[in-house]
Parts: structure tokens; sequence; C-alpha cells
């Protein structure tokens, strides 16, 4: 049965369809069947993300019901299924973020898992999409104001019957004034499945309009989106260790 699965946590810019796009291009490493979704309608990214932000068909007609969900299904060269949203401010005209749930329910029974990539907030767009969906991964940075938007979220998607998977911090790099996994676990309420650190790589790849795992297979930052992926699939996977050596180059930039 096909795994619908929310990528949100209230708060914009703390990296939702970063995530989105790497687990959903490890998941495909893996051999899943996985398809992303931007329901980002009003200001989506996803396509960008990994390197066709523009398409024929998207998201918007789909909802506006001019196409079927599956002729706005793209196949990126990674074998990842991807369902674009419109970035012209013209999608967003008549367009009804209400039937969500009923054409991303026209997937099921093809993939293994749908990853929808949620609006930022929690508005009529972001809560349509945690209706729509089966199960929660919260994405969080380590200050107060993201974490208290993920809470927020967890807390309205536990309302609504829907499964968190626990929480994504991202953007991590371990300075004293940031929040420490743990007192984001004691805060949300639910594990912190996956720490993400901030590193340049990850602009980098976005710059260059693709996944980390695309830019640079091999980075720490790669591992660590392999490692969720792996988890949330139920796969064995073990994230090499960083030794002494690999740090320094981090620390000098150099590969």
């Amino acid at each position: 049965m096909t795994r619908l699965i929310t990528v949100s946590g209230g708060k914009g810019g703390v990296g939702k369809t970063t995530v989105t796009s790497n687990l959903g291009y490890a998941l495909s490493e893996f051999g899943i069947d996985a398809v992303v979704v931007d329901a980002n309608l009003t200001n989506p990214n996803l396509g960008f993300h990994l390197g066709v932000p523009l398409y024929p068909v998207t998201l918007h007609d789909v909802l506006r019901d001019d196409a079927h969900i599956t002729e706005a299904t793209y196949v990126h060269n990674s074998g990842l299924r991807v369902v674009p949203a419109g970035i012209s401010v013209d999608d967003l005209k008549d367009t009804s973020p209400e039937r969500l749930k009923d054409v991303i329910h026209d997937t099921v029974g093809e993939p293994d898992i749908v990853l929808i990539d949620s609006a930022a907030g929690l508005g009529n767009e972001a809560l349509n999409t945690l209706e729509a969906s089966d199960e929660l991964l919260l994405v969080t940075n380590p200050d107060l104001p993201s974490v208290t938007d993920a809470l927020k979220t967890s807390s309205i998607a536990e309302e609504a019957g829907t499964h968190v998977l626990g929480t994504v911090l991202n953007r991590h790099s371990g300075q004293d004034h940031e929040l420490t996994p743990e007192e984001v676990e004691d805060m949300v309420g639910h594990p912190v499945v996956s720490v993400v650190p901030e590193e340049d790589v990850v602009k980098q790849s976005i710059t260059n309009k693709t996944t980390v795992l695309d830019h640079e297979p091999d980075h720490h930052v790669s591992h660590k989106f392999r490692g969720l992926a792996a988890d949330i699939a139920g796969l064995d996977y073990e994230v090499p260790s960083r030794g002494m050596f690999q740090r320094f180059k981090d620390m000098l930039g150099l590969k």
C-alpha cells in the first residue's frame, strides 16, 4: 500500500523542499518507487531543486480539473517521479487546494511512497496537505521559532489522525546558541530521526539545480539523507563515519 508522507514544519525556510528532494532521490537510489509532490501552491520550489522548474502540465492544472495527476507526473533522471506545481502567478487562479486530498489519492496503488512538500505556515494549503497524508515528517532548525512552529504542526497533525514519523533537525552547526537534538525532542515530543548539518554543499547543490546526492554523492550530508531514507523504508544502511582527516577537509572546503 502506498504511503503518503507530508514533509512539513510550519515555519518557512527550514529546508522542507531540500529534505523532500534529497529524501526522494535517496529512496530512488534504494530502488523504492517514490513520487515527490510540490504542494506549495503559492511559492513552489521543488522544480528548481530538481533542475526542471518549467513543466507543461502541473499540479495546478490537476487542481483546476484540467488534467489528471498522471499527466502532471514526470520522471527525473534518477528515476524519481515528480509532480511539480506551476510557478506563474496565473497558476493561482481558480486553483482549489481543497481537492488536494482527492488528486493525491489518485496515485495510490502505484508508488511505494509519495512525499508531499508542504507549504509554509498553517494556512489552508498546509492544512489540506496534512489531511491528504497518512504520515508526517517534521523539519525544523535548531532555534526556538522553528521548533515552536514544528510543535504546532505536530499538534494539528495528531488531531487529524496523521502519524508523526519524527523530526529532521536541519541546518545544525552545533554552536552554543543552538537548541540541541535532545532539547528539540523534549519540546516537540517526537524523536529527532536525523540531524542534517549546515554545509555549503547544500547551497551549492541548490544553485546547481540538483540534489546533494547528485552533486556530491559521497559527502556526509548525502549519507545522512540515505540513512533517513533507509529508516523510513525499513532498510539497513550504515552511515559512514567521518574520520579526522575528512573533517579537516570539510573545514577547508576540500573534496
